[in-house]
């Protein structure tokens, strides 16, 4: 019984430390490039390059070594002795790496959850504040967006040396579709509203069922219960 109970709180705080550690922020500072605090371990999806394909809407598939950059958004490949990233991404079905698909969607989706109702995953480091030194030394804080607009999408940018302090934070958003509808933001909103006449179903689970729509597993779970109500 004791070892049990050792293994659960063992596993409880193991995920809990991996959920702190996929949220934690990094502070940039001015003066410095934002690619040096950033290891190829957490800058890339994967390890190492990996074999994968490239499928195009045209039917062509091109295999290559591939590997999503959580920095700067790209998904990048091997080419002789290059580092390089995909272009004319209007172009492309689905991309593989290993056992994953990957869709792109105003960046890439990587699928989790297949089914009736599929899920993804969407993963990258965006600028989540920026701190301008005001007067008498103090420091003022502004959201990315009123100074810059953007988030960290070209390699360009990641090895730029930043003129302010800026805050950067591994992110991940939930997306799902269904045969009829592609790609929407996995919230409390929308799943309620994904199958006309089975909205109190979904409630009532919610209900009955503590779900934090950040938690990857809290979601698959739902999901679960939602393709049991899809036809």
């Amino acid at each position: 019984m004791k070892i049990t109970i050792f293994i659960i709180c063992l596993a409880l705080f193991i995920n809990i430390g991996l959920s702190a550690q996929n949220k934690k922020s990094i502070t940039v500072k001015a003066g410095t490039r934002i690619i040096d605090y950033f290891p190829v371990s957490e800058r890339y999806r994967y390890p190492d390059f990996t074999d994968g394909k490239v499928i195009f809407k045209n039917g062509k598939i091109i295999p290559g070594k591939l590997n999503y950059n959580l920095l700067s958004g790209e998904m990048q490949f091997i080419q002789l002795a290059d580092t390089l990233s995909l272009s004319n991404t209007k172009d492309l079905k689905s991309i593989v790496i290993a056992q994953d698909t990957f869709y792109c969607h105003n960046g890439y989706l990587e699928i989790i959850h297949s089914g009736k109702l599929n899920v993804y995953l969407k993963q990258a480091i965006v600028i989540k504040d920026i701190q301008k030194e005001g007067a008498y030394g103090t420091i003022n804080r502004s959201a990315a967006s009123e100074s810059y607009g953007y988030v960290l999408t070209s390699g360009n940018t990641v090895n730029l040396i930043v003129r302010e302090d800026m805050v950067l934070q591994n992110t991940a958003e939930y997306f799902y579709s269904t045969p009829e509808n592609d790609f929407i933001r996995f919230s409390k909103k929308n799943i309620i509203n994904v199958l006309p006449g089975k909205g109190d179903d979904i409630r009532n689970y919610l209900k009955s069922n503590k779900v934090d729509f950040e938690s990857r597993e809290d979601l698959l779970r739902l999901a679960d219960f939602v393709s049991n109500l899809l036809p």
